[in-house]
């Protein structure tokens, strides 16, 4: 390769950059963007050389124009050409980067984006939405919150239904002078307590699956963001393992804490039974002893079969139990963060009323469904 094809590739780097800025800023047009990449790519690899040449000091003067305030807003950090070389590796990768979206920590690498997400700590490994996405941002473990609250949610829902709905077939048979329910009300009631009971059971296994997620993305993000100074030992245990064997959470929390914090002072005992506390006793036991009934039933262990009424004080005590010892956890790893933006703040409330509001959006579709006259739809074929 010689020096004017070097100076070609160039220029047409500074056009791809703007196109990757403009996939994840939310007030660039990335549509506009990638027509003019596509269209300097269609002259460099059509046009012959003579007017190549003419036209490569005014390609490359109004592309470094449009550049230059993106350049002041975000610093790089690497040279234009190798951040393209690095962004054109998912391509070449098939990494469907534009559908998954791309990590805060593969930025931030490279280009100084402080500032560009307003939350008090943003994990390596959080991911910015592009393009079609742009402007929604996302973590793993939200993914599992979002799934607990879903299965408390309807749980509870469940419950209400099945009092309000044994409440009015009580109020029927002592009308009809009946003493007991029919084959068909016991059914139904049968029905709801095997949902209440069934989305319990799942509302606690998913709050345990988050607090793991939650720790596991702690240690992963400052294993990262730390690869240069940290031990090979310590990486590892960061990264969830120790000799090559994967670790107990309990484990987990109490030496990711230690390798995280500025002091490295032990504040969590999890793995002395004699030391551990509230709300990681609590915590552990009750998951250990539901997922034991659910995993590992004998007839020496934890009963199965609960009083709907049991199973969701089970669930809604252990959302709670979830959520503290997640920011138990949070505040022992960064002492100077009260809570952690990125997932809410750990806040209850917030969550709940997010879930309420799907499962009703969920309930307004089936609603509208039942409204549709399909008779009268036209078939297009």
């Amino acid at each position: 390769m010689n020096d004017k094809e070097r100076e070609v590739n160039s220029v047409f780097n500074i056009a791809v950059y703007l196109k990757l800025m403009a996939s994840f800023i939310p007030d660039a047009d990335f549509e506009q963007v990638s027509k003019m990449v596509g269209n300097i790519h269609d002259f460099f690899k059509f046009s012959d050389r003579e007017e190549i040449l003419e036209k490569l000091p005014y390609i490359k003067s109004n592309l470094e124009q449009m550049a230059a305030p993106l350049l002041k807003r975000f610093p790089v950090r690497k040279s234009l050409d190798e951040i393209v070389a690095d962004w054109d590796q998912f391509f070449k990768d098939d990494s469907e980067i534009y559908s998954y979206g791309l990590e805060y920590g593969w930025l931030e690498d490279r280009i100084n984006i402080q500032g560009f997400i307003p939350y008090n700590h943003i994990p390596y490994h959080f991911r910015i939405g592009l393009y079609a996405h742009r402007g929604n941002l996302g973590i793993e473990e939200e993914f599992l919150i979002k799934d607990s609250f879903n299965c408390l949610v309807k749980a509870q829902k469940a419950y209400d239904q099945l009092k309000e709905y044994g409440d009015f077939k009580q109020k029927v048979i002592q009308q009809e002078g009946t003493k007991d329910f029919d084959h068909e009300t016991v059914r139904k009631i049968t029905d709801l307590k095997y949902e209440v009971s069934a989305n319990s059971r799942l509302a606690v296994i998913s709050f345990y699956a988050f607090v793991e997620c939650f720790v596991n993305s702690l240690g992963f993000s400052h294993a990262k963001r730390n690869a240069e100074t940290l031990s090979e030992s310590d990486s590892e245990i960061l990264y969830g393992k120790k000799n090559g064997r994967f670790l107990q959470l309990k484990s987990k929390i109490e030496r990711f804490h230690q390798l995280i914090r500025n002091d490295r002072k032990t504040v969590i005992i999890t793995s002395d039974e004699s030391q551990i506390q509230e709300p990681f006793v609590s915590f552990f036991n009750i998951y250990e002893n539901i997922r034991n009934s659910a995993v590992h039933f004998s007839p020496t262990k934890e009963q199965i079969w609960l009083k709907p009424a049991d199973w969701i004080e089970k669930a809604e005590q252990f959302s709670r139990l979830a959520l503290e010892v997640a920011l138990v956890i949070w505040k022992s790893c960064y002492p100077e963060l009260p809570y952690p933006d990125y997932i809410g703040r750990l806040d209850y409330d917030t969550f709940m009323d997010k879930a309420i509001s799907y499962i009703q959006s969920l309930e307004q579709v089936a609603e509208e469904l039942k409204t549709i006259d399909y008779s009268n739809l036209i078939s297009k074929h």
